[in-house]
């Protein structure tokens, strides 16, 4: 990882990350995420890191972007060269930003022929925000829906499966571009077909299904106790999480430091020529305003010591002649 993450950092550096404006106009798809909130209680989302209510300790509740914030860091000017922005929270939902609309409205004015897909949950606002949402052109929202009315809520947790059919009908009933997409696990793969039918009724544009590629777990409730098990659709993935209420408790305890035992990873590196946000000119903008490569490197900046992979970013990172404070979005010009 060491000499991958170097390789990433470099082509990134020489993008401006000090000084971007250098070769800002190479950058043509943004990856940002404007909001560190979610409304969903997902047990194998890096959120909450134990399966149960305890969310991650790194997570700052004023990592939310405002309009005004937007408009000084990435000025208009500096916007019209981009064709594509992804709206997706690796610890957060964009819904849960009161200034979504604004921030929306504002990059399709910078960059009118841009796409912007959405990434969301859909289980909150009421009817005349995606009403209005709906009229912004070149918006693209895909709703992530884990099933019917009786599984959704198993994985998707807090989230209310009726106000998301309702927030989507709401949507693509005002000209609005829906699409859905389904994660398979074990309690909900025998709905992948009523679901496709559902989505043609509603209208939605498409329907996407794919196992959960993630850890089978255990689900614990607010007093750290399991209540269930999740476990993907997929037979190659036999790894199982399992927690029990002493552990949760020590958790809570030492605030998310149950991966201090840093290690360091060995083995064969991937090839710079395969990364995706190179090839694509992309960067992302977190929503503490750091700028990385991709969402991957994001995320483990903001997971920092409760991410197994953080000494060896760090040792990348120094290796390479970077500090974090360098990746410190100002405006494209710093």
């Amino acid at each position: 990882i060491p000499a991958f993450v170097a390789q990433c950092m470099n082509p990134l550096y020489d993008r401006g990350i000090n000084n971007f404006m250098k070769n800002w106009e190479n950058v043509k798809k943004l990856h940002i995420e404007i909001s560190s909130q979610c409304n969903a209680v997902c047990p194998m989302c890096t959120r909450y890191p134990t399966a149960s209510y305890f969310e991650h300790p790194h997570i700052q509740k004023d990592w939310m972007w405002t309009v005004d914030t937007v408009k000084q860091r990435l000025p208009k000017e500096d916007l019209i060269g981009i064709t594509s922005y992804l709206i997706n929270g690796t610890f957060g939902d964009f819904i849960m930003n009161s200034e979504a609309i604004e921030i929306i409205q504002y990059l399709n004015e910078c960059s009118p022929d841009a796409s912007l897909y959405i990434n969301t949950n859909g289980s909150a606002r009421n009817a005349s925000w995606w009403k209005e949402l709906a009229k912004i052109p070149n918006v693209v929202v895909n709703f992530a829906i884990d099933g019917l009315e009786d599984t959704h809520s198993l994985y998707r947790r807090n989230t209310s499966w009726s106000k998301i059919i309702d927030n989507a009908k709401t949507f693509i009933n005002s000209g609005g571009h829906a699409e859905w997409t389904m994660i398979i696990f074990e309690h909900n793969k025998h709905q992948v077909d009523a679901c496709f039918n559902l989505s043609t009724t509603i209208g939605f544009k498409s329907f996407t299904s794919r196992n959960s590629d993630r850890i089978n777990t255990d689900v614990l409730d607010k007093n750290g106790l399991s209540k269930y098990g999740i476990k993907s659709a997929d037979p190659t993935i036999t790894s199982y999480r399992s927690y029990h209420q002493l552990q949760w408790k020590e958790t809570i305890l030492k605030k998310g430091q149950f991966y201090a035992k840093q290690t360091y990873q060995t083995g064969a590196l991937p090839s710079i020529d395969s990364c995706s946000s190179i090839s694509e000119s992309s960067v992302y903008i977190g929503s503490n305003w750091s700028v990385m490569p991709c969402c991957f490197l994001g995320n483990i900046t903001m997971g920092r010591q409760t991410d197994h992979r953080w000494a060896n970013f760090l040792d990348a990172l120094t290796n390479a002649g970077f500090s974090l404070t360098d990746f410190d979005a100002t405006s494209t010009k710093t």
